[in-house]
């Protein structure tokens, strides 16, 4: 036989849905909500008489009709062949919203839903499709709704501002609020904003796809560069600097080509070559280079481990800049440094197809993929001797003269 406190249980399982809250703003028919149960059987009541007549009294007591919220029990008349007339439970329902909230210990909860909802119906009634679909995080925020709405209301009123959160002069907020609420922000203003105040081409809300989703400055990612020519240093004198992205992208650097390194002591150590740019490329984040202009119409070369993760960046790289060719990524450096060689870790490792990989570069990640050089075979960039590199640097400097 079900118990009050199985009831109870089932009363807060329900409520920590959601469903009774979206039920309050007509988003679903959930009441009356019939709790299930298991009928005892007459054989049941016959063994077990004096267990299930406690069950069913305990019931009655915990229920609406005498406690006066709760769920409500109906119970009906029967006749047991052997034990005559009985009264047994028929149906157990909550039959409203209240009823539901008094059973799971939220009563207050419930009134303080009521509230954030008569708030968004007075303030900005197309937030109420958001509550219906997040009413626990709605309860949850509730604390924050005033900040969080005067947020909206200033952009509405100023569309994109480009500004940093910290400028916007709304009481209360400050950059680390946006940053903690950008998630409930960005649902929001998805719902409110007109369509030319939404960037739609950024996408997820981290790396500033919030601030450019929806018109916010933001600190850009910061590349690192450096002229391996002296004769080209910036302002005369600087040789090694790091800028942001948009001011990467509007520099025109006068270069013959561009080297892209991982290592960043590889980066540091590169040799002298003729009006030659080398970015530290940084791992995954090496798309991020697609956004410069001016690197579709230079010659480059990506230099990174041979592994499966080295090739996996440079299928990433060519995505965004087609043109790109590999540099001391190819098999006669890999077996010329076969002592050299270390292992890479194997939750790391690339499986997949990398369709923007050329026949060489495709049939070597094929063969370090499927170990047939070894189990988990890797030359480290920074393990090939220094001369290889300089050689290479010059092949290409003299590839380019003749060309």
């Amino acid at each position: 036989m079900i118990s009050p406190e199985d009831i109870r249980a089932r009363a807060e399982k329900l409520w920590a849905s959601g469903r009774a809250l979206r039920a309050s703003l007509g988003a679903e028919a959930l009441f009356p909500y019939a709790v299930a149960f298991a009928r005892p059987s007459a054989k049941a009541w016959l063994t077990e008489f004096a267990a299930l007549r406690d069950a069913v009294e305990r019931l009655e007591a915990s229920s609406k009709a005498n406690t006066g919220a709760g769920y409500t029990l109906v119970m009906k008349e029967t006749a047991h062949q052997k034990l005559g007339a009985m009264r047994i439970p028929e149906r157990i329902a909550f039959e409203t919203i209240e009823d539901l909230a008094a059973a799971a210990g939220k009563t207050g909860a419930l009134q303080r839903f009521r509230t954030i909802a008569e708030l968004l119906r007075s303030r900005e009634p197309r937030l109420l499709e958001w509550l219906a679909a997040h009413p626990m995080r709605a309860l949850e925020h509730e604390a924050e709704l005033p900040r969080l709405l005067a947020v909206i209301d200033h952009f509405q009123a100023n569309p994109r501002p480009m500004r940093f959160a910290r400028e916007l002069g709304i009481p209360g907020v400050d950059s680390k609020f946006v940053e903690a609420y950008r998630s409930v922000l960005a649902e929001w203003l998805e719902r409110v904003m007109s369509a030319d105040a939404i960037d739609r081409a950024a996408r997820g809300l981290a790396d500033g796809g919030f601030e450019r989703r929806f018109g916010l400055r933001h600190e850009e990612t910061a590349i690192r560069i450096r002229w391996l020519d002296p004769t080209m240093a910036i302002a005369g004198a600087i040789l090694d600097a790091a800028m942001p992205l948009s001011q990467l992208a509007a520099y025109t650097p006068d270069c013959a080509r561009v080297l892209v390194t991982e290592n960043k002591i590889n980066f540091l150590t590169l040799p002298y070559a003729e009006r030659t740019l080398a970015i530290f490329g940084a791992g995954y984040g090496i798309e991020r280079l697609g956004a410069i202009p001016w690197l579709r119409d230079l010659p480059i070369h990506y230099w990174g481990d041979i592994d499966t993760h080295g090739f996996a960046i440079l299928d990433r790289l060519r995505a965004s800049l087609p043109h790109v060719q590999s540099l001391l990524m190819d098999r006669d450096t890999l077996m010329d440094h076969r002592e050299l060689w270390s292992r890479e870790a194997p939750e790391y490792r690339c499986q997949r197809k990398l369709p923007g990989l050329n026949t060489q570069e495709a049939a070597l990640y094929d063969d370090l993929r499927d170990d047939r050089l070894g189990e988990c075979v890797r030359l480290e960039q920074e393990r090939i001797y220094y001369p290889r590199v300089a050689s290479a640097l010059h092949l290409l400097e003299q590839r380019q003269r003749i060309d």
